[in-house]
């Protein structure tokens, strides 16, 4: 049986500095509509309500992994830039609300871990639990932003009292990273990766994407693997983002014709979890 986890890693809810950096790019392709649009537009990187309507419709649920950032814009420091501008509080009213709309309408919570978290419990546990105080309870499930992992990375994880991470994976392609299909136990105990397999970009880039989405659920199936996908929330405008919410629409369409099952990794993880898990401590 095809099993697919659909998830979002919320990274920005508004647009700062591509507003001057799209606008760039419009100039130069003399589209001075688009120069207005990116100037002007709000509100065009929240996606929250257009991956609400779309799940509802198709009746499947997924896991939002929101990003508590702590690093600061250093002016001397360029690579800071991206990390920092335009990210938002975890502790914006809005998200809090959004959080909490999510929470009770059955998506489900993770952690997004900042981008140095991956390499500090202190931080890591830190994010953890004012995202517990947000939303009321355990969060168990996370993915390090960009994707950052070390050897330490899932020790930290699981000291941190999470039951499971989706970072691996690839940043620029899509698939089974290392042909790693199923999901697995790397610390030998109740602590479960789930390969992250689609990332929307990566998906978007390629030619042959539809062929390959095949062959990746074929595989998936007859090695009892999860097929998640991961598709920020920023990319559900069809202005700013030509194409991406009718591809993730499609991607759900394309399991279901394969009359896959959609559960949020959370639900996953109780479904793969050793049997001697003690599965009411998660709720």
């Amino acid at each position: 049986m095809l099993k697919i986890a659909l998830s979002h890693d919320i990274d920005r809810i508004d647009k700062s500095y591509q507003r001057i950096t799209h606008s760039i790019k419009s100039i130069m392709k003399m589209d001075f509509k688009s120069v207005v649009f990116h100037l002007f537009s709000r509100n065009t990187y929240w996606g929250f309500d257009e991956i609400i309507h779309i799940e509802s419709k198709y009746n499947v649920r997924s896991t939002h992994f929101f990003l508590n950032e702590s690093i600061k814009l250093n002016l001397l420091k360029k690579p800071t830039y991206k990390l920092s501008l335009g990210r938002y509080s975890i502790y914006d009213n809005r998200i809090k609300e959004v959080i909490l709309f999510l929470d009770k309408n059955g998506w489900e919570i993770g952690l997004h871990g900042s981008y140095n978290s991956y390499k500090n419990h202190h931080l890591l546990l830190h994010e953890k639990s004012v995202l517990e105080e947000i939303v009321g309870h355990k969060i168990i499930g996370t993915r390090q932003h960009y994707l950052n992992l070390n050897e330490e990375t899932w020790h930290i994880q699981n000291y941190s009292n999470l039951k499971y991470d989706s970072s691996f994976g690839f940043n620029r392609t899509f698939g089974f990273k290392d042909k790693k299909i199923s999901p697995f136990f790397p610390l030998n105990n109740d602590f479960i990766v789930f390969p992250q397999v689609i990332m929307d970009k990566p998906f978007m880039n390629d030619i042959n994407k539809w062929q390959k989405l095949q062959t990746i659920f074929d595989e998936s199936e007859e090695n009892n693997g999860i097929v998640v996908i991961n598709w920020h929330n920023n990319y559900f405008n069809e202005k700013e983002f030509p194409g991406y919410k009718k591809t993730y629409i499609r991607l759900i369409e394309e399991g279901l014709k394969r009359k896959a099952v959609f559960k949020t990794l959370g639900e996953f993880y109780k479904d793969f979890a050793p049997a001697n898990v003690d599965l009411k401590i998660l709720i």
